[in-house]
């Protein structure tokens, strides 16, 4: 016999100082989260925390792009002159993307919420789409460790001299070797302990917020697995 969360709110507490510390909830507490979906402008901070924290890591991984870039081989047919333009040009693009990175966000968390709103049209789930936005602005918390772990890992290993040093192992292709194929590198890179806490949590809080079955809700958010692991794919498609 399923078993189905307890009743929530339908209109808990709502202010800044709440929500704010509601961010909390969505690393551990399911419903303590579950009720925060509720709250109309709860997003916010979670889209100004992603940006801030992305962003940084961004700035800060920068001098190493642009070491990697300088010493990376001439691509055919590339004079030293165009390739040194490139670079130049390529460095004004992530710096100006810094400033987009709330645009960013906030798209990323519109998509992944419009996937959900589908998804629980198809199961049978009553969800709004503002719910679901605030769903997945508060687990995006546990995808901005990821981030942070990244920049940590790369910085403290120093010297890095390839694109692909830039993306550490964290999860389950830090047992491959090199060499390895970058579909399959890529493909078990997504199953870090980061993105299988979201899995968990994400699935979990939905369960709560909108009183069905974990089984249900994991139905709902396998489409997002997908998609995240179909970006992840296609990064490996671009990368030398």
């Amino acid at each position: 016999m399923a078993t189905f969360a307890p009743e929530l709110p339908v209109n808990p507490p709502e202010s800044f100082a709440s929500d704010l510390a509601g961010m909390g909830y969505f690393f551990l507490d399911p419903q303590g989260a579950a009720r925060r979906v509720y709250s109309k402008w709860f997003w916010v901070g979670p889209l100004i925390v992603f940006s801030i924290v992305s962003a940084v890591a961004s700035y800060l991984l920068m001098p190493i792009v642009q070491h990697v870039m300088e010493i990376a081989p001439l691509p055919e047919g590339a004079s030293p002159e165009q390739y040194q333009k490139g670079i130049a040009l390529s460095l004004k693009i992530q710096r100006f993307s810094v400033y987009l990175m709330p645009v960013y966000a906030f798209v990323i968390f519109a998509i992944q919420s419009a996937v959900l709103l589908g998804m629980s049209a198809v199961t049978g789930v009553k969800a709004k789409f503002g719910e679901l936005f605030n769903l997945v602005a508060g687990c995006s918390l546990i995808q901005v460790l990821a981030a942070v772990a990244a920049v940590v890992v790369v910085k403290a290993k120093g010297d890095v001299s390839t694109m692909a040093e830039l993306k550490p192992p964290l999860g389950l292709d830090i047992f491959l070797g090199e060499g390895t194929n970058k579909y399959l590198t890529a493909f078990l890179g997504y199953f870090s302990v980061f993105e299988i806490w979201w899995i968990v949590m994400i699935v979990l809080i939905f369960s709560a917020a909108f009183k069905v079955n974990k089984g249900k809700a994991f139905t709902v958010v396998v489409p997002l697995i997908l998609l995240n692991i179909a970006f992840r794919m296609l990064g490996a498609f671009f990368q030398h």
